[in-house]
């Protein structure tokens, strides 16, 4: 609805053209004017639509900052980095510890079985040392007895 004014030739002299130009402009802008008045108008009313969006939009920063508030969300890349360091080291040294623990734990129930192992190697090395002892006195009694019936007789 607008119009692009060219320049018109070199003026001229006559006011009656000059004033009939003049009243043909305005009477252009005033229906641009009446038209911008009337689309106006004719616009339907987005405020509750706005007012909702403006609610939802509310919520939504005060959502973004319960986040914000949140203590992981202060940690840098860095920082975060360092306090994993810091727990795997303090971890690696619980876990060290518990290792040394069971280690010992495992070495001594190890020299427990390894002394009833030779307990019972020694109980047994003695029935056996006992068993022959035993046997040769025995024998040692019997040839005792034979040469005391020889001589004896």
């Amino acid at each position: 609805m607008t119009r692009k004014l060219t320049p018109a030739a070199p003026p001229s002299n006559d006011a009656a053209k000059a004033f009939d130009d003049l009243r043909s402009e305005i009477s252009l802008q005033r229906a641009a004017i009446e038209g911008l008045t009337s689309a106006k108008e004719k616009l339907p009313d987005y405020s509750p639509t706005l007012r909702d969006m403006k609610a939802r939009l509310d919520q939504i920063d005060q959502h973004i900052a319960s986040i914000n508030e949140k203590p992981a969300m202060r940690l840098t890349p860095l920082s975060l980095a360092a306090e994993s360091h810091q727990a795997s080291m303090a971890y690696g040294a619980e876990d060290r510890k518990s290792v040394g623990k069971a280690r010992d734990a495992l070495s001594e129930s190890l020299g427990r079985v390894e002394g009833m192992i030779k307990q019972r190697r020694s109980n047994d090395e003695q029935d056996w040392w006992v068993t022959w002892a035993a046997t040769g006195g025995v024998l040692f009694g019997a040839f005792m007895a034979l040469i005391g019936v020889a001589t004896w007789s």
